[in-house]
């Protein structure tokens, strides 16, 4: 590996003490008013913009867990947060369908092979504006 200066497409140096992705802004655009509810199938997730160029997701591994995940996913496109069962090697999934811009519709978690609306509960969204 060289010891050469990492040069951006400008050819200025860049700050290595300021990465990229820090420059990125980041907003709360959905919070989840009762995150110990069961969230079912075709919930609707109305963000309070569309002026993002990326969203985070954060989910909650249940209804009744306060161990969360969290899943990126570009503007326009749908949702598939997979992860294992903290007490069990199952797996648990959940899609969030893109509906527009500002909208989104939940499908209903699974715990295997089972229905379950109280696994991976939407916690909130966070919208990244790249700058």
């Amino acid at each position: 590996m060289s010891n050469s200066v990492l040069m951006d497409k400008d050819e200025k140096i860049l700050n290595p003490k300021i990465p990229r992705y820090e420059k990125r802004l980041r907003k709360v655009l959905w919070t989840n008013s009762n995150p110990s509810q069961e969230m079912g199938a075709d919930v609707p997730i109305n963000l309070s913009s569309s002026d993002y160029d990326e969203l985070e997701w954060v989910f909650a591994y249940s209804n009744s867990a306060n161990n969360a995940i969290s899943v990126n996913c570009l503007k326009g496109m749908n949702i598939t947060v997979i992860t294992m069962g903290y007490n069990s090697p199952t797996l648990i999934r959940r899609v969030i369908n893109y509906v527009s811009d500002t909208q989104y519709s939940t499908m209903n978690g699974k715990f295997g092979d089972t229905d379950k609306a109280s696994m991976l509960i939407p916690l909130s969204v966070i919208g990244i504006k790249n700058s």
